[in-house]
This record gives C-alpha cells, sequence and structure tokens, in this order.
C-alpha cells in the first residue's frame, strides 16, 4: 500500500506545484495518473520514489517502490550495474570469490549470493543479453536504457513499481514486453503515461489538477467517458 497525506511540494524558488495531495494505491492496484503538462505528474511520482522530499505531508508505502524513470541523458556517467543500483552489491561479491571475505563485502552483499545471475537473466529477458553490466549507458540506445530499467524490475523484486513515460523510446517489440508485464504482474504500479494503450490496462485512473487530485475507477476509456 502506498499512502499519501497533505502532500506539498514547493519549487526551490518557493512556487508550489502541488497542494494537499491525498492519494491511496492499495496492493495489487495498477494505477495511472492523468492531468494536463506542468500539473505535476512526474513530481509526484518521484516524491513516491523518494528522489524529491515534500515540502509538507507524509507519504508512507509498506515497502521501498522501485522507480523506472524517464531518461534524457542524465544516466550517461553511469555503468549499467550503477544506473540499476547493484555496482556495490557486484564489488561486494566478486571481492569475496577473490578471497576478500571481509565483513564489510559480506554486509554489503547482504546474501544476495544470485545477483549477478539475476542481472544477466533480467537483461536477458528484456533482449539485452549482449549487454554487460559494465557497459556505459552513453553507449547505449534510447530503447535499451529504457529495457535496462525495467530490467531493474527483476533484479531488485520490489512489490511497488513507479513508471514514467515507460514507453518511450521503445519499439514495437519493447512495447509489446511492457504491455505484457502490466497485464500479467501481481506488482502494485503506479504509472505516468501518455500511451493510450497502456493506460487502458490498468483499473484506477487519477486526475492531477491544480485543484488536486481526484480517483476514478477503471482504465483510461472508463475515465474519458466519466470526464
Amino acid at each position: 500500500m502506498l499512502i499519501l497525506q497533505g502532500v506539498q511540494y514547493a519549487h526551490p524558488n518557493r512556487d508550489i506545484l502541488l497542494h494537499d495531495i491525498d492519494l491511496v494505491v492499495n496492493r495489487h492496484d495498477k494505477a495511472a495518473i492523468a492531468g494536463n503538462n506542468g500539473t505535476g505528474k512526474s513530481t509526484l511520482l518521484r516524491l513516491m520514489a523518494g528522489s524529491l522530499h515534500p515540502s509538507g505531508g507524509s507519504i508512507k508505502a509498506e515497502t521501498p517502490p522501485y522507480y523506472v524513470p524517464q531518461h534524457f541523458g542524465q544516466y550517461d556517467d553511469m555503468t549499467v550495474a550503477e544506473a540499476l543500483r547493484i555496482d556495490h552489491k557486484l564489488h561486494a561479491l566478486h571481492e569475496i570469490l577473490a578471497g576478500n571475505v571481509t565483513d564489510a563485502n559480506m554486509l554489503t552483499l547482504d546474501d544476495d549470493w544470485t545477483i549477478e545471475e539475476r542481472c544477466n537473466e533480467a537483461l536477458a529477458k528484456w533482449e539485452l543479453s549482449d549487454i554487460d553490466l559494465d557497459r556505459p549507458m552513453s553507449a547505449l540506445s534510447g530503447g535499451q536504457k529504457t529495457r535496462v530499467f525495467l530490467a531493474g524490475i527483476q533484479v531488485h523484486r520490489p512489490e511497488i513499481v513507479l513508471l514514467d513515460e515507460p514507453s518511450n523510446h521503445l519499439d514495437t517489440a519493447g512495447r509489446s514486453m511492457l504491455y505484457n508485464y502490466i497485464t500479467t504482474t501481481n506488482d502494485t504500479l503506479v504509472i505516468v503515461s501518455h500511451d493510450r494503450t497502456l493506460l487502458n490496462l490498468v483499473d484506477k485512473m487519477f486526475e492531477l489538477s491544480s485543484k488536486g487530485i481526484a480517483a476514478y475507477g477503471g482504465n483510461y476509456e472508463f475515465y474519458a467517458e466519466q470526464k
């Protein structure tokens, strides 16, 4: 479950973007956030992810969410492992296997002995089997970068997944894989997207506006009819 109570967010110049946002996403919900550009949909998703902090109110998640971000080149100075936030575990694993069994390495690995195997399996599932974990993100196409972050879902095995425009950059095959994941998963999903096909796969819509946020049952077509 994901609960937002009285959430506010102001830009560094103190202009208020979000005000008194109350929102509940129940376990196994597949929800999307709609609204005009500039209303703060992606900002709200980042607040849920914890990469931004609210100016007021509270955000509570039963388990840490996994965030699939929009990317504009901001990860190009990272490797695939760094972008997936598993580089420290991989380093600790390799150190231990090389005989450097320190308390620090064991603590970092946290008994996750299958981390490298799981990463390779996840990348292969998203048709990235030729991508090494030490490959620079800058060497990947936009679609490959998106698939890397989507592969991270299988790597981290979260219960809550936040997706910001996940079908951007994906080709037809990639979108088909994404739609299949959304349709078949038991993960709790919160999605920001302009992709109507994707939005018709969810079971709840939230509309964000300057007045706050409103909930609608059903997919995008049902939401549009209600509007």
